[in-house]
Formats: structure tokens, C-alpha cells, sequence
């Protein structure tokens, strides 16, 4: 039996002498695919070296570029939107918020010009008038402008809303009466004392039309009109979810009602959900991610009012 010499070379173990070692070791050893070509240790082909270098390189360089496109759309923050048609057997009701344009009730204000002239900065009409209140008037603290303003006590200068022979003269649901104080209440808003569904009472539909909807019957009670939160007399009211406040200013600000008219009010129900800062909820705006102080879900017309 014959026994053939073999030569076996060992990789160098000592420290590297300069910055050519340096490479050479870094390249055999390395996990990179591709980076032991650029090593001359072996002795390869100079033009071979070249090309696996131009290899290397335009890979790296694509990588580069094409991880920073990737920071640059992560950052911008992109957004999907998903829609879908959901049947329902089913569907709960809104609810709607009445608002009369003249609340104030001319019969239980003072007859005072300095009362007047209160009231008549508060009203539109004060943009084309200099009148002014003077607040160290002694009749102002008489009247009790000073006093906490809770809502028992304002509304005693507001037309009545849900007594008998008030602003909501009777209401019905699917062809039956409702009480109107049960599924009512009075709410204040900047506009004036209106009234507004009650959210703990829900209403529930599977019927489509008008006959069998809610119908309200109301009394403006326009002879007892004072200054307004309009130029005109009249009513408005907002179809809106139950969760969320009647948002009345702005496009789609809700329905304008003539006195003496009868007026159908078709709706659709449309659900936002918006998600937090960065993305864009309202054209350059944002919504907080949290629910609102009293701890009810946020909802869009909280998110316009940030």
C-alpha cells in the first residue's frame, strides 16, 4: 500500500501584519455571500476580481436606496381605507337634537333697556351696532348675571321646552306616542336651549320611510320672541349618534326649518374611525388617541373641536 504526501496549508493564526492580511482574512471568513471574491489571497483573475466587485458594489448600493425609500414611506405614514355594506335586520335609531332660534322668552326677561342691551350683544345684530354693556351696572347683580348659571336657572328666561304647551308639542315612534319628557331632555348648547333624545332610552327600527320614523310636532311660540342666535326666526335640528355632541357649526351643520313647515329628513348612517397622531384625520388634522374627560367614546365632532 502505497501512502500519498499531501501539502495541507493552515490558516494563519498570528496577528496580521498589515492592512492587505487584514482584508484577506476579513474576507474568507466573513458571512457576507460573494465578499470572499474580492479576496486576491487565492490568486484569482484581476478581471474576475473587477466584475465581482462592480457586483458587490451595485447590490449594496441598491440596498442602500432602497431601504431608505422604505424610512421615507414608513414616515410618511400611509393610510388604507376599508369600506364594506353591512345588512342589518335592525338598526338603532339616531339621535336628534331640536334647537329653536328664538329660545329666549320675551315674557320672562325684565323689562330693562339695560337687559335689553345685554342680550342684544349676544344676538347677531350686535355686528352692526357699537351698543356695549356697562358690567358695573348695579342691575346685573340684581338679576343674578353673577350667580353660578345652572341649567334650572337659565331656563327660566328660555321658552318651556318639554311642559305642556312648550316648544315639543308631542312626539311619536312607529305610529305610537312618546312621552316626551322620558325620552327627551333639555341640553345647552352656544346656539340656545334646545333639546335633545335621551341616550339611555334607545330606539330601534327595521321599517324604511317616513310614516313609521319619528315625528315631532313643535311650537315656536313666536310671539313671545326676543333676541335669537339668528337673523330669522325658525328652528334647526341634527341627526347625529347618541355618543356624540350636536355639532351644529359648518358645512353639514344640520337642517333649517321655516315656521309653518312640514319637513322630511332622509339620512344615512356613516361610522368614522380615526386613528391617532401622525395620521391625518380632518385635512391637516389630528385626533387624540383617548376617549373624551367624562370617559365616552371619542367621536368626530370632539375630534373637530380639538
Amino acid at each position: 500500500m502505497s501512502t500519498e504526501n499531501k501539502n495541507i496549508s493552515t490558516p494563519k493564526t498570528g496577528p496580521l501584519d498589515n492592512i492587505g492580511d487584514l482584508w484577506n482574512d476579513f474576507c474568507q471568513n466573513t458571512g457576507f455571500h460573494g465578499v470572499n471574491k474580492l479576496s486576491g489571497i487565492t490568486g484569482r483573475h484581476k478581471i474576475r476580481l473587477l466584475l465581482w466587485t462592480c457586483v458587490i458594489l451595485s447590490c449594496g448600493i441598491y440596498l442602500i436606496v432602497r431601504v431608505a425609500e422604505e424610512i421615507k414611506t414608513y414616515y410618511r405614514y400611509p393610510t388604507t381605507m376599508t369600506q364594506y355594506t353591512k345588512l342589518q335586520n335592525e338598526i338603532e335609531f339616531p339621535s336628534v337634537t331640536v334647537c329653536n332660534l328664538n329660545s329666549l322668552n320675551k315674557s320672562a326677561i325684565k323689562n330693562d333697556s339695560r337687559i335689553d342691551n345685554y342680550y342684544f350683544n349676544t344676538s347677531p345684530f350686535r355686528m352692526n351696532s357699537n351698543v356695549t354693556t356697562n358690567w358695573s351696572d348695579p342691575i346685573f347683580e340684581q338679576e343674578g348675571f353673577y350667580l353660578n348659571q345652572t341649567l334650572e336657572y337659565v331656563m327660566t328666561n328660555h321658552k318651556d321646552i318639554l311642559d305642556p304647551g312648550g316648544f315639543l308639542v308631542d312626539a311619536n315612534f312607529h305610529l305610537s306616542y312618546l312621552d316626551v319628557k322620558k325620552y327627551f331632555k333639555v341640553k345647552l348648547i352656544p346656539r340656545g336651549a334646545c333639546f335633545t333624545s335621551n341616550p339611555d332610552l334607545k330606539l330601534k327600527t327595521n321599517h324604511v320611510g317616513s310614516i313609521f320614523h319619528l315625528r315631532l310636532m313643535l311650537n315656536l311660540d313666536s310671539a313671545n320672541n326676543y333676541y335669537g342666535s339668528s337673523y330669522g326666526e325658525g328652528l334647526k335640528f341634527r341627526v347625529h349618534d347618541s355618543n356624540e355632541d350636536p355639532f351644529f357649526e359648518g358645512d353639514g351643520g344640520g337642517f333649517y326649518v321655516e315656521p309653518g313647515r312640514e319637513v322630511f329628513a332622509s339620512m344615512r348612517k356613516t361610522r368614522f374611525e380615526y386613528l391617532p397622531k401622525p395620521f391625518e384625520a380632518i385635512g391637516n388634522m389630528f385626533c387624540r388617541d383617548h376617549t373624551n374627560d367624562d370617559g365616552s367614546q371619542y367621536y368626530r365632532s370632539s375630534c373637530i373641536k380639538d
